[in-house]
């Protein structure tokens, strides 16, 4: 992995690290506050902070699983070329042994 991937994947992992902490920051702050009625921009806030810890929290389960198979069809398939490497004789393998 290059640099440039390296820095990159650094700076997305500390925005959603920020975005999570500053989101339930957020609500624990503003949950006992007055309510002004039915169309309160605070308990809107809360809400749609709540959607996007639903879905930020969905999205880190998809994306575990899909690195977690991925990472198992990398070590069959490494297993694979090692049963490759191993498999046969020095007879099938057409090697010489010369004293």
């Amino acid at each position: 992995m290059t640099n440039a991937k390296r820095t990159g994947a650094l700076m997305l992992c500390i925005a959603l690290a920020l975005i999570l902490a500053v989101s339930t920051a957020f609500i624990v702050h503003e949950a006992d506050h007055d309510c002004a009625g039915e169309d309160c921009p605070i308990c809107q806030m809360i809400a749609v902070n709540i959607k996007l810890l639903y879905s930020l929290g969905l999205a880190a389960i998809v994306l575990m699983v899909f690195f977690f198979l991925l990472s198992g069809q990398t070590v069959r398939s490494r297993q694979d070329q090692h049963n490759r490497f191993f498999s046969g004789t020095l007879v099938s393998w057409k090697i010489r042994l010369n004293d």
